[in-house]
């Protein structure tokens, strides 16, 4: 069994799960860690935090899915991880910020934001006259590609060879 892998006795569901959890913890450490760095307080960390573990669970399960549709379900991970941090990016970037006040999702916070912009874009809900602010655009941008990557490599490797 490769060196960090998840026992293979369990069931491919539960492995893909878990690895997903474990890099979405990674992927968070790794995106405060360089928010700090960067010395970007937006978005908020506790939003960085629960955005990174939510889309390690997210990939754990996409991944569980694709090894059962795909011969190379880490590549189509790599694919669908990459694809939805830069629609992410995109809609953070290009968009105003949704009007009003949100749903409080505690840490998860951060997910609400893109999720009120696409709910605009197709008419339910409103944007609002601010936009994220431009300083910060960099540093947002790289706290959704750092999850994104830890996600499409640590999960694969994580919940090891493709079982059942």
């Amino acid at each position: 069994m490769e060196a960090g892998a998840i026992d293979t006795r369990t069931p491919m569901e539960l492995r893909a799960l878990i690895a997903g959890v474990g890099a979405g913890i990674v992927g968070a450490a790794a995106s405060i860690a360089a928010q700090v760095l960067m010395r970007a307080p937006y978005p908020h960390y506790n939003d960085t935090l629960g955005s990174a573990v939510a889309a390690g669970v997210a990939g754990g399960l996409l991944y569980a899915v694709l090894v059962r549709l795909t011969a190379a379900p880490g590549r189509a991970l790599w694919v669908s991880a990459l694809a939805i941090a830069t629609v992410d990016t995109l809609l953070i970037a290009v968009l105003p910020l949704p009007a009003g006040h949100g749903a409080h999702l505690g840490p998860f916070d951060g997910l609400v934001v893109p999720v009120r912009q696409l709910a605009a874009l197709v008419g339910v809900g409103h944007f609002g006259a601010r936009h994220f602010p431009a300083a910060f655009l960099f540093a947002d941008t790289v706290i959704h590609y750092i999850p994104a990557a830890a996600v499409a490599v640590l999960v694969p490797r994580w919940a090891g060879a493709r079982r059942g």
